[in-house]
C-alpha cells in the first residue's frame, strides 16, 4: 500500500468531499477539526454525508481495525463496495416500458 498523508478535516476540505471534489481512500487517516483521528468510510453521494470510523482513546491497534473493518462490511466500502448499488436498478428497468406502453 502506498503511503497516503494524514488529511486534516478543514471546513473547505469536508465540503469538497461532500460536493465529490475531492476523493479519498477508504481507510485513509483523517485528522478532524477537533483534533480526533480517525479513518476514512466513504461520501454518501445522494446526501454528501461523510464517514469515518473514528479511533477512541482507550482503544488499542487491534479493537480500533476491528471496528473499522466492521464498519467498512456495513457500509459496503472497499472490497465490500461491490455488494453495494447506489441506484435501484429494477425501477430504472421499468422506467423505459412505462413510457413505452404510455405511447
Amino acid at each position: 500500500m502506498t503511503y497516503l498523508p494524514m488529511i486534516e478535516l478543514t471546513p473547505q476540505v469536508s465540503m469538497l468531499l461532500s460536493r465529490g471534489a475531492l476523493r479519498l481512500q477508504p481507510g485513509q487517516w483523517v485528522r478532524g477539526a477537533d483534533g480526533r483521528t480517525g479513518r476514512y468510510l466513504r461520501t454518501n453521494p445522494k446526501t454528501g454525508v461523510n464517514y469515518f470510523s473514528w479511533v477512541r482513546p482507550d482503544d488499542d491497534w487491534e479493537s480500533q481495525s476491528q471496528r473499522f473493518h466492521r464498519a467498512c462490511v456495513k457500509g459496503y466500502v472497499g472490497r465490500y463496495g461491490a455488494f453495494y448499488a447506489p441506484e435501484h436498478p429494477v425501477p430504472a428497468r421499468r422506467q423505459p416500458a412505462r413510457l413505452a406502453r404510455a405511447a
